[in-house]
């Protein structure tokens, strides 16, 4: 299953942090640096694997099985948040 932004959202790259305006404009949330490498990949064409792998190279000593788990977990959560759509 691969994920895209939500059009419904509003977002800005501010530094190392993407922060984003939800649906309804009532709040907003920041990302963390490792969050918004993820934000920045989120393509549509790409599941948790492939986002994965395509970030493997910009941590060091994190497995690859360890940064899957990571981002589908926080696929999962963003997708809680309406903040992304399945593609």
């Amino acid at each position: 299953m691969s994920y895209r932004r939500s059009s419904k959202v509003s977002y800005e790259i501010a530094g190392e942090r993407a922060v984003i305006l939800d649906a309804a404009g009532r709040e907003l949330i920041t990302l963390n640096p490792v969050g918004t490498l993820v934000w920045c990949e989120l393509d549509g064409v790409r599941g948790a694997a492939e986002l994965a792998a395509c970030l493997t190279g910009r941590f060091t000593g994190v497995a690859l099985e360890q940064l899957r788990s990571d981002v589908s977990e926080f696929l999962r959560e963003l997708d809680d948040l309406e903040l992304v759509e399945q593609a």
